[in-house]
């Protein structure tokens, strides 16, 4: 019995371990944006735009884990961005080391801006394996970052050979809502699918699918 009970408490562990992690882009929504701008000039707490060149990654990492102990340590960089900051201390963040490697990797990829153009793309500008990308996930095939169900649980689309009929046919949708309203209904959260909603990449390709889908239906 007390094996048993050993089991379940580490799978339950693994579980709740497996929810909590996020997406980098989501990481940096909720745990940097309310300071921090990526080239848009100094909020709060520095511009995060080329913060990959100007630290290394450890020293980063160390930062974001807990930047009073890298104060409190002597570092010159760290006690010179407190002083410039008038000695604002930055919260320590309970990210797991691959959410800062995937947060870091996200940042030196330049990832608010590339997310904040593709929210800006027409999805006729998309390439072949972002509209296969978005195919993908429409049918299941490429699991939901955020979790949650695929599209085809609930929907169909003109290319599809299968799917739900729980949602309506979204064959049409592109050509009814266009790139801004597709942006925004998939941004939004649904049930089954994640109520944290999509990825910005995501939701592109997801729209790219469904333009070149109807196009095809024609």
């Amino acid at each position: 019995m007390k094996t048993v009970a050993l089991c379940l408490a580490m799978v339950c562990c693994a579980a709740r371990g497996a929810f909590a992690a996020a997406d980098p882009a989501t990481t940096f929504a909720r745990n940097c944006s309310s300071c921090h701008t990526f080239g848009r000039g100094v909020l709060v707490g520095p511009d995060l735009k080329g913060v990959t060149d100007r630290h290394g990654r450890a020293w980063l990492a160390s930062w974001i884990s807990s930047s009073e102990t890298v104060i409190a340590s002597g570092d010159r960089t760290a006690t010179a961005l407190f002083e410039k900051f008038s000695k604002q201390r930055m919260p320590d963040q309970r990210l797991s080391p691959g959410e800062v490697t995937a947060l870091l990797d996200y940042l030196a990829a330049g990832g608010p801006e590339l997310d904040a153009r593709r929210r800006e793309r027409s999805a006729e500008d998309a390439t072949p394996a972002e509209i296969g990308m978005g195919r993908a996930l429409f049918a299941g095939e490429r699991a939901l970052a955020r979790g949650g169900a695929s599209c085809a649980s609930c929907h169909r689309a003109s290319n599809e050979p299968a799917g739900g009929t729980l949602g309506p046919d979204l064959s049409r949708s592109y050509a009814r809502f266009h790139d801004k309203g597709l942006t925004t209904i998939l941004s939004r959260g649904c049930f089954p699918r994640s109520k944290r909603g999509l990825t910005e990449q995501e939701a592109f390709a997801l729209r790219a699918y469904l333009r070149h889908s109807a196009a095809i239906g024609q």
